[in-house]
């Protein structure tokens, strides 16, 4: 499904020159000062909260009021720092959001932003790049969210329009103001660097995109430490990516298991709920309004059929009827940005609180994999070890009998291949473990033959070959466990036996089969064992990453969280005043026009 973003989906990314940008500053400038003039005319002359009244711009609220504020410093490598960091309470504003027809991408709807005496145009997908690209830098803090895209429905209605819906453009002006306030108010974003650039008029977003540090951050941002994700060590480049779905074992911290259940049900209750219950309780006062409009024009149509003081009545009725329309409408359109708006952010904020706790959970599952993977890795070194051990035990056995049968006098019989007693074991300071470990080898030797030979033997002795010489092959059998030992007699090569036709498919096959094989399973071992103590010195660097990874973020959230919920208290509060303010001036004006028509009907004489 195609991404419908910016109000045009065919859009190009073409973006403004800073010499054309330059001529919209004194319309900026006309359209502000507008701006507030009818904020202020509207609240003198309606009553009904603003949208200003709903939400807090100073910075002061994501700051604990009893600290100290820092002292501005001096020197600034632009204006905008200058601006954002000498004034932290500067107001952002957005002053105009127009189609913009030129370049070549076509047209698209552009926000002009103006910071103190610096404007900016920029348009939704922009602004949508710089909310992922904070997400990114800042992983542990709630970054305010955006205005959501068109929805496929907005297109379906309006297939031609939705991109040019007043509704919708003037909704999203207010939002991205809030949102870059939010930011401000943020001391880390503030005074970063990407944020600055974006509000810079002399600054292309699309070299900021595609420099560092957006461009120095790793695929996944669990390969990169939280607080500076733009840096990551080597260490981070091993460290698991655990899967969104996984559970941790051992359970998490009960306060962040607390804080994710919290903001879960906040946000059914906000999306689902009140917000849901809202949408319709303005429908129907839109409906109310419409219907009250009608009805106003037939009580005044019905004045101008009578005469005298019933006329007046019947139109001092209509004219509070129409009064209360046009209340209703007002009552709508300040709910709408007082309250409603203010409703959803308050939704969406929930989620974005769920997203960073799950960033938190999956660091607790990145060092509890990493943790148990370094485990594994030390009992499969301490089986190769013990391994080990026991085939270099097994190697001397077999070097300290070779040497007892060489000095054996006269020919060897079968049986003087193996001690009878446990004192000629001693005499060549043999031990009981190591002659278990040779009739365990001897199990496995072929079986001879019924005239004391085995067919290894009868070839041997049939090329000629002393019984001395024979016992060199038997040797060829064990299983090779140890390294190679040049013997003081030399070797005869294996007769080897002709078996007729061949077929040439079973000889490739056997030569695969024993490329697979492990000739040499001594060599492999010891490889495998210092391959395993390399992985586990980078599993041990990587485990100390983890964990401070863990409790940098842990902090980090902790500390986010409790700015958020403060904020959060704060807005819900303007957000129920608002609310009331709204219904109470409504009910205000209802009543003066409704007390008016009343004496004009009560001045009714009757013949």
């Amino acid at each position: 499904m195609a991404t419908y973003e910016d109000n045009n989906p065919f859009a190009g990314a073409d973006e403004l020159a800073p010499e054309q940008l330059q001529t919209t500053d004194h319309f900026a400038t006309i359209i502000e000062s507008e701006d507030q003039e009818g904020d202020n005319l509207a609240r003198r002359t309606s009553g009904f909260p603003s949208f200003r009244d709903s939400y807090e711009t100073s910075s002061h609220i994501s700051d604990d009021p009893n600290a100290e504020r820092p002292a501005i410093r001096e020197g600034f490598s632009s204006r905008i720092e200058q601006l954002l960091i000498g004034n932290p309470d500067l107001e952002i504003l957005i002053v105009d959001a127009g189609k913009n027809l030129e370049g070549s991408g076509g047209g698209y709807i552009a926000y002009t932003i103006r910071t103190g005496d610096l404007s900016v145009r920029r348009r939704y997908s922009e602004f949508e790049s710089l909310r992922n690209g904070l997400v990114r830098l800042f992983p542990t803090l709630i970054v305010p969210p955006i205005p959501e895209k068109h929805t496929m429905a907005d297109y379906a209605a309006k297939p031609t329009k939705a991109k040019e819906d007043a509704r919708i453009i003037d909704h999203r002006r207010r939002m991205l103001a809030v949102f870059l306030n939010r930011c401000r108010a943020m001391r880390q974003i503030r005074e970063h660097a990407v944020f600055q650039k974006f509000l810079d008029p002399n600054v292309s977003w699309i070299e900021v995109l595609n420099s560092p540090p957006l461009i120095s951050i790793p695929k996944s941002i669990l390969r990169a430490p939280p607080l500076d994700t733009g840096n990551p060590t080597p260490e981070h480049a091993y460290l698991p990516v655990p899967s969104p779905s996984a559970r941790l074992r051992e359970g998490d911290n009960m306060e962040f298991q607390a804080a994710e259940v919290n903001a879960k049900e906040y946000e059914i209750i906000m999306s689902s709920g009140i917000e849901r219950v809202n949408k319709r309780i303005l429908k129907r006062y839109g409906e109310i309004a419409a219907d009250l409009a009608e009805l106003g024009a037939r009580y005044n149509a019905w004045s101008l059929n009578e005469i005298n003081t019933l006329a007046a009545a019947i139109e001092n009725v209509g004219q509070a009827v129409d009064l209360t329309y046009i209340s209703t409408e007002e009552l709508i359109s300040s709910l709408l940005s007082s309250f409603s708006e203010p409703l959803g952010e308050s939704a969406q904020f929930a989620a974005v609180v769920r997203a960073v706790l799950k960033y938190r959970h999956q660091k607790a599952l990145q060092f509890e994999i990493t943790n148990n993977s370094l485990a594994v890795k030390k009992d499969l070194l301490g089986g190769l070890e013990r391994t080990e051990m026991e085939s270099q035990r097994i190697n001397e056995y077999l070097l300290r009998r070779d040497d007892h049968i060489l000095r054996a006098d006269g020919q060897l019989q079968h049986d003087s291949l193996e001690p009878t007693s446990q004192d000629e074991f001693a005499k060549d300071g043999l031990t009981n473990e190591d002659a278990n470990a040779a009739e365990e080898h001897s199990k496995n030797v072929p079986e001879e033959s019924t005239n004391g030979q085995t067919e290894h033997d009868e070839s041997i002795a049939s090329a000629g070959v002393p019984m001395i010489q024979r016992r060199s092959f038997e040797d060829e059998s064990f299983p090779p466990t140890h390294a190679h030992v040049e013997q003081p007699y030399a070797t005869v090569p294996r007769v080897k036996k002709s078996n007729g036709f061949r077929i040439p498919v079973i000889g490739k096959i056997s030569d695969a089969f024993h490329g697979m094989v492990d000739v040499d399973p001594e060599t492999t071992r010891r490889n495998n064992i210092g391959k395993t103590r390399e992985e586990i010195q980078i599993f041990e660097a990587s485990l100390k990453t983890a964990e401070s990874d863990l409790a940098q973020a842990s902090a980090s959230i902790k500390a986010d969280l409790a700015r958020y919920e403060k904020t959060k208290e704060h807005d819900l509060r303007r957000m129920m005043i608002a609310y009331a303010k709204c219904h109470i001036e409504w009910a205000r004006k209802n009543l003066e026009s409704w007390e008016r028509a009343k004496a004009r009907v009560e001045e009714i004489k009757v013949k």
